[in-house]
């Protein structure tokens, strides 16, 4: 896979993803250059990072957005 079909996967995945803890990983991920060393990711944090995503392409996980959310607590039900 070349530099741009990575980017092009990863900015379609980034503009769909919801989670905002996901999204501040992936900035921390991003930038582990410019911070302290202290800000890096661990190897469990990643790996965690990791099965989430998996979770979340697999269909295990469905997210909601703003106003799929407040609709389903309006009417009650579980989804």
């Amino acid at each position: 896979m070349t530099a741009i079909e990575l980017r092009t996967e990863i900015l379609q995945l980034i503009s769909q993803e919801e989670n905002t803890s996901v999204l501040e990983a992936i900035k921390l991920l991003l930038r582990r250059e410019d911070g302290d060393p202290d800000d890096d990711i661990s190897e469990e944090e990643l790996a965690e990072l990791e099965q989430q995503r998996q979770d979340r392409i697999s269909g295990k996980l469905k997210f909601h957005s703003e106003e799929e959310s407040l609709r389903i607590i309006r009417q009650g039900k579980k989804e």
